[in-house]
C-alpha cells in the first residue's frame, strides 16, 4: 500500500426526536482493511452524534493518520463546514461566542481542535441517502445502535451535563458511562426537533420522557382604530360581546392544538387562561394566553394557538367595521419546565 494513499472515514449519526436516544455509525477504510463502529447514547441530539462519530473515526486513526493523509466524508454541513469554512477557528479566537450568543456542543468541538493538531485533514461533504455505500453502511450502523431497550444505551455525558465538558467528549466516544461571515453554526444548523435522523418530518418521540410541570405564556396585540376600539369595549359591536366570545374561542382552540398543528402532540391541559385588555396607548388590544399542564412535553404550541385564535375571533366579530384591523406581534412571552430550562423573551 502506497504511504500516499489516504485514509478514509466515512460517518453518520442521528437522534430520535432530537433530542433522543441516538447514535453514530462509523466506517474506515485503509488500503484494504476496513473497521466498522457504531455506538448509541439515551438522550442526545442530531449534531452531537454527526460529531461524536467523525471523532471516533480520528481517535481510531490517530496512529496511522500522523503519517498519512486522511479524508473524512460526512453529510453533515455542520461538522464539515465549520472545519472547511474556517469557524471553528474563528470560535476559539472569540472565546466560543459569536453574534448569536454561546455555540452548542463546545465539548465536542474541542476534543476536535485537540485531533485535528498535526494531522493532514481533508473535510468531504457527501449528500446523504443518495446511494452512497459508505453513507448508507454508516446509516445502517446508526439505525442498528438505538434499537432495543432505550435504557441499555450509553451516556452522553456532554449532554446530559454528568461530567465536565474538558472530559465529556473523550469518555463518551466509544460509550463509557461518565460522565463574520463568523454567523454562529449553530444558527445555520440548528437541531430541529421535528426531523428524523434522516432529515424527514417525523412526531417527537417523547416516550422516554417523565411528565413533569410545564406553563407557558403568549401574547399578541390586534391593532384598530379608535372608533372600533370602543365600540368593543363597550360592547356595542353588532355581533356581540368581543371580549367574551374572543377568551372562549382561545380556551377552545388550544384543547384542540393537536388538531390544527401536525407535529403537535395532544396534552391533558391543567389550566388555560386568556385576558385581553387595552393597550396602553389606545391603538387596540394586548391579549395574552397562559397555559399550564402536567405533561412530557411544552405547552408553548398551546399558549401560541389561544393568542392568535382569540385574535382571530375579535378581527371575525369587527371586521363589518373595519377591514383594515391588524394582528402583530405574536410570540412566546415565557416557558418553564422540561430539559431545556426556562424561557424568558428579552
Amino acid at each position: 500500500m502506497s504511504s500516499s494513499e489516504p485514509i478514509c472515514v466515512y460517518t453518520d449519526g442521528g437522534s430520535i426526536g432530537n433530542p433522543g436516544p441516538g447514535a453514530y455509525g462509523l466506517v474506515i477504510r485503509d488500503g484494504d482493511d476496513v473497521i466498522e463502529r457504531s455506538q448509541g447514547f439515551k438522550l442526545t441530539t442530531n449534531n452531537r452524534m454527526e460529531l461524536m462519530g467523525v471523532l471516533a473515526g480520528l481517535a481510531l486513526t490517530a496512529d496511522n493518520g500522523r503519517k498519512r493523509s486522511t479524508v473524512v466524508s460526512s453529510d453533515s454541513r455542520y461538522v464539515v463546514n465549520a472545519v472547511e469554512n474556517g469557524w471553528l477557528k474563528r470560535w476559539v479566537a472569540n472565546g466560543w461566542k459569536t453574534k448569536s450568543g454561546r455555540i452548542k456542543n463546545i465539548d465536542l468541538w474541542k476534543q476536535m481542535l485537540t485531533y485535528l493538531e498535526g494531522r493532514d485533514i481533508e473535510f468531504r461533504w457527501v449528500k446523504g441517502h443518495s446511494g452512497h455505500p459508505e453513507n448508507e453502511r454508516c446509516d445502517e450502523l446508526v439505525q442498528q445502535a438505538t434499537m432495543g431497550n432505550v435504557n441499555e444505551l450509553r451516556i452522553d455525558g456532554g449532554y446530559e451535563g454528568k461530567t465536565s465538558a474538558s472530559t465529556a467528549a473523550t469518555s463518551s466516544l466509544f460509550g463509557d458511562d461518565v460522565d463574520n461571515d463568523t454567523e454562529s453554526l449553530d444558527a445555520q444548523f440548528p437541531e430541529f426537533n421535528h426531523l428524523d435522523s434522516s432529515g424527514k418530518v417525523a412526531m417527537v418521540d417523547v416516550s422516554p420522557k417523565a411528565a413533569t410541570s410545564r406553563r407557558a405564556v403568549a401574547k399578541c396585540k390586534v391593532v384598530m382604530s379608535p372608533q372600533t376600539l370602543r365600540a368593543v369595549i363597550s360592547g356595542t359591536v353588532a355581533k356581540g360581546d368581543v371580549l367574551s366570545v374572543a377568551r372562549t374561542a382561545g380556551i377552545m382552540a388550544a384543547k384542540r392544538t393537536s388538531e390544527l398543528i401536525p407535529m403537535c402532540h395532544q396534552i391533558p391541559l391543567g389550566h388555560l387562561q386568556v385576558d385581553i385588555e387595552e393597550l396602553e396607548d389606545g391603538t387596540g388590544l394586548n391579549i395574552k394566553a397562559s397555559a399550564l399542564a402536567e405533561a412530557k412535553t411544552g405547552v408553548e404550541m398551546e399558549a401560541l394557538t389561544a393568542a392568535s385564535i382569540a385574535a382571530l375571533t375579535v378581527y371575525d366579530m369587527c371586521k363589518s367595521a373595519e377591514r383594515g384591523i391588524r394582528i402583530t406581534d405574536l410570540r412566546l412571552v415565557s416557558k418553564s419546565g422540561g430539559i431545556h430550562g426556562d424561557y424568558v423573551s428579552g
